[in-house]
């Protein structure tokens, strides 16, 4: 009965935090882009997010996210759905709305682990400070990975309360996959049956089976496969702007995927290039610059960088550029050696040749002198997981030349939205390469570069008109992919040592102790786990001893 008692609580408690995300994003559609739509269920769980982030954050520049704060904020979600009916639709098919989004999510989150180390390191701890904390000023001195956080950890935060517990923090994130999923299922079967929508719902089909590909695995998430699936759907929302000129709705959500993934990653800033083309090629700028979405996405973008700035003294952490040297928080040799050490991390530097042992940071990532390294070494990784989807691409062109699918003759219609998303993406992938290139960081460029370069080379000549009989084809090949989800979570669920339904918020050594830093004034610091790393233990924490000043100006903490 234990047992049961336990899969039946977590279930329903995915299914309430599923619900209020939709109805965050029902209210998000509601008071921002004028429209009450209660039909898109998934996609308002996805738009959703982005109203909960900005809530989450506007709160913590006053008062921490605790159990008191999120019970009202639970409480509100609640009763304005209620009385902007939300709940006046078929309450069966909400019901079942609720119980494939959550299942999916159930399937991936029990039994599973945190994304490690990133979660235990910088991830769960920062979002424990924000349960337990306003916003400490100069956080980064403490840890420089706080100044890499996401919006994400916002909208996790706010669900730790009296009913989710600390398991709240947990459960957002398996949401995001899920509805992403059902969103490009639904999706692509509505728009497959119109000819003019058909080339844009194939890519949705192509976006749908590489994000099962990639997002199967909860503990392989951290903070990038949501930063990938906004970027996927930005994408979506470029395209059929595309198809619908005279639909401002379209390029709305465009303007708030965008702007969210950038805060998921700001490595995806590349991602506000789609709305801001559509911006100056449009005609009504003035209306646009004066609607509620752009003022609402304004504020956002004003509270995000104000709170970069206050906890790391930079707009955009550790870009130097960016920061303020006035703050008395701000550090340009930890702001310089953090951006070093990331990009040298990024670039295998850990597995650098015996001839490289003498570098520093700065001279390892210096004139390409990391490629021979990286080639030898996390090349072979991006190739393993990329060569599936290039494999599962270059089917799909087989499967059109049995089928007949294939025109002599390239189409002429004009294709200027497909060929500036091909610019992006080779920029994206150019960055990626340049700075960055883990696999993890750069994949939805990747593979969003590979679709579209195998469109301008191959897909350009299907015949749309005959696309239409390849459809019950492409819903087994979803189907497949749905069950391969069941069958490899299954599989992992058979084979766990894990002891907890939820996945563990501490490091496996730890015994839930912690204990106190002081600096050498005297003064409280942080706490630390003496035997691993912090997770979601007493904050703040660090899992070494900082020696730095601190400081309490109106309720607020400094660290300096």
């Amino acid at each position: 009965m234990q047992f049961l008692h336990e899969h039946l609580l977590i279930f329903s408690q995915i299914s309430v935090v599923c619900l209020t995300l939709t109805i965050s994003g029902f209210l998000f559609n509601n008071f921002f882009l004028g429209k009450k739509d209660t039909k898109n269920f998934e996609e308002n769980g996805l738009l959703g997010c982005i109203f909960v982030g900005f809530i989450a954050l506007l709160i913590n520049f006053f008062y921490p996210l605790n159990t008191f704060i999120n019970n009202i904020f639970f409480i509100l979600i609640i009763f304005f759905g209620y009385k902007l009916k939300y709940f006046d639709q078929k309450k069966l098919k909400l019901l079942k709305n609720i119980f494939f989004s959550s299942l999916i999510a159930y399937i991936f989150i029990i039994y599973s682990n945190v994304n490690r180390p990133d979660a235990l390191l910088y991830h769960l701890p920062y979002s424990k400070i924000i349960n337990e904390d306003k916003i400490i000023i100069g956080l980064t001195n403490l840890h420089s990975r706080f100044g890499h956080i996401s919006i994400y950890q916002y909208v996790s935060s706010i669900y730790v309360n009296s009913f989710f517990s600390s398991n709240g923090v947990l459960i957002p994130i398996s949401l995001v996959p899920s509805f992403f999923f059902i969103y490009c299922y639904k999706k692509f079967k509505k728009d497959f049956k119109n000819q003019d929508l058909r080339l844009g719902s194939f890519i949705v089909f192509l976006f749908l089976i590489i994000s099962i590909y990639s997002f199967n695995r909860y503990s392989g998430w951290g903070n990038d496969a949501q930063a990938h699936i906004y970027y996927y759907l930005s994408i979506i929302y470029f395209i059929d702007h595309a198809h619908h000129q005279n639909n401002r709705n379209y390029f709305n959500k465009l303007m708030s995927t965008s702007l969210f993934t950038f805060l998921i990653k700001p490595f995806y800033l590349i991602s506000i290039l789609m709305p801001l083309a559509l911006f100056l090629l449009s005609k009504d700028k003035i209306q646009i610059i004066k609607s509620k979405i752009f003022i609402f996405l304004i504020l956002f973008s004003i509270l995000w960088f104000l709170k970069n700035l206050l906890i790391s003294g930079c707009l955009i952490y550790p870009i130097n550029i960016s920061c303020m040297e006035s703050t008395s928080w701000y550090s340009k040799d930890r702001t310089t050696q953090a951006a070093i050490e990331g990009e040298g991390w990024a670039k295998d530097w850990g597995n650098r040749n015996k001839e490289y042992n003498s570098m520093y940071f700065d001279e390892y990532v210096s004139n390409f002198n990391w490629v021979k390294t990286w080639s030898e070494n996390h090349l072979k990784v991006v190739i393993e997981k990329t060569l599936p989807v290039i494999i599962f691409l270059i089917l799909n062109l087989v499967i059109f030349y049995f089928t007949k699918c294939l025109k002599k003759n390239y189409q002429t219609e004009k294709r200027n939205s497909l060929i500036f998303l091909f610019l992006i993406n080779l920029l994206g992938c150019a960055a990626w390469f340049a700075e960055f290139p883990i696999y993890r960081i750069g994949s939805s460029y990747i593979f969003t570069f590979f679709v579209l370069t195998m469109y301008f080379i191959l897909f350009k000549n299907i015949s749309l008109e005959k696309m239409i009989k390849l459809k019950s084809i492409f819903i087994l090949i979803i189907y497949l992919g749905f069950l391969g989800i069941f069958a490899k979570n299954f599989n992992r669920i058979l084979k766990t040592e894990n002891k907890s339904i939820y996945p563990v918020m501490y490091d496996k050594n730890f015994d839930g102790k912690v204990i106190k830093f002081y600096n050498k004034k005297g003064e409280f610091i942080h706490y630390r786990n003496k035997k691993g790393l912090c997770g979601y233990s007493k904050s703040p924490c660090r899992f070494i001893d900082t020696d730095i000043n601190k400081d309490v100006i109106f309720g607020y903490t400094i660290f300096y």
